[in-house]
């Protein structure tokens, strides 16, 4: 391993460490020398790569922000299979790798906390998934594939779902992660007797 690879190593067990803290006590219940003794480093060394715990969390929030956009880079052929696309996609990562279910909740937290410096609340808030993927309920309401109701309403109803598993998936890995369908089915449109399963079956796997 080269210098240069050791040194981005070493940065991404300072963010996994630190994730796990503010998880775990938020991010004012969390002290650097705690960081530190996760990540296995001295204190000093933690400074070198970020020198406050502001900067730490920024970087963080940065990384949430990124995964935030990951709905809107889903190809799909109508509504339903939007959701259906992304929620099979972000459970196969999950399964792969727990931080993303991590930092599901870390950007819950964020987002809804009064003690983290308000310029990064700000930040946390400025993608908003919710309003995006309400474009898709309507557009699955006019094909056809999701059900009739507020479009805002049904999105975020789906987030909730997404959000409440990835909380109970942090606290409890053991327990599987529920099938797509399942998640995706409380948007079927009943009415129209639109075929979910038909739908899944003609996706590529």
């Amino acid at each position: 391993m080269t210098r240069k690879e050791q040194k981005e190593a070493r940065k991404i067990q300072i963010i996994q460490a630190a994730l796990d803290l503010f998880v775990e006590r938020g991010y004012y219940g969390t002290k650097t020398s705690q960081i530190s003794r996760r990540a296995g480093i001295s204190e000093g060394l933690l400074f070198h790569y970020f020198p406050t715990k502001e900067m730490l969390l920024e970087e963080l929030v940065n990384i949430g922000l990124e995964g935030m956009r990951m709905p809107m880079q889903v190809k799909a052929k109508n509504g339903l299979d939007f959701f259906y696309q992304f929620t099979k996609m972000l459970f196969l990562q999950i399964e792969k790798n727990s931080f993303i279910a991590k930092m599901f909740v870390f950007m819950g937290h964020i987002v809804r906390s009064e003690d983290v410096p308000e310029k990064l609340r700000k930040l946390a808030v400025s993608v908003d998934t919710i309003a995006f993927c309400q474009n898709w309920v309507r557009a699955g309401q006019k094909d056809g594939s999701i059900r009739k109701g507020d479009a805002m309403s049904l999105s975020n109803m789906y987030w909730c779902a997404v959000h409440g598993i990835m909380e109970q998936y942090t606290l409890n890995p053991d327990i599987p992660l529920p099938e797509p369908e399942w998640v995706v089915g409380m948007l079927q449109n009943g009415k129209e007797q639109f075929s979910l399963n038909s739908l899944f079956m003609e996706l590529p796997v």
